[in-house]
């Protein structure tokens, strides 16, 4: 019996689907977020977190899936843009806690806008349906993903 053609096989295509989508959408879309707000997708992605109440950068870093070094760059350009501050409060004086300033509200705003007219019609190309449920769907792909598989698990 012949193997399949690894063009051909349902992990190729979901990858290649994956990659074009990747592709054309966030090529344009960092174009626009840089040219018109100053911002990296990971930034504008950052500053919807922490307006959203995630204000510690352990707890960013995890919500991004990526390391902490990383996250304290984000977080210093959009320190640097004044769209958040850093600070240390709160019964731990070493903690940082990271806060959305009223213009990195803003910010974000305009920078949502943009996103939309980016995405947009290329989602309009979906039946609503399917529209609706795209993003449960490969966020439960990306944590089935990121979980270790039984033999993994097993592995020292």
């Amino acid at each position: 019996m012949r193997d399949p053609d690894p063009l051909q096989t349902p992990e190729l295509a979901f990858l290649t689907a994956l990659w074009d989508v990747w592709q054309a959408l966030s090529e344009r879309g960092e174009a626009e977020l840089r040219g018109r707000h100053g911002l990296d997708l990971r930034s504008f992605i950052a500053l919807a977190y922490v307006q959203g109440g995630t204000t510690q950068p352990a707890a960013l870093a995890r919500e991004l899936g990526v390391p902490r070094y990383e996250v304290s760059r984000v977080l210093a350009a959009l320190e640097s843009l004044g769209a958040v501050t850093r600070g240390h409060g709160g019964p731990d004086a070493r903690r940082v806690t990271v806060r959305v300033t009223p213009a990195g509200r803003a910010l974000w705003e305009g920078a949502l806008e943009t996103v939309r007219e980016v995405t947009g019609p290329a989602l309009a190309a979906l039946p609503p349906a399917a529209r609706a449920g795209l993003p449960r769907s490969l966020s439960a792909v990306a944590q089935a993903a990121r979980s270790p598989t039984p033999s993994q698990e097993m592995t020292p």
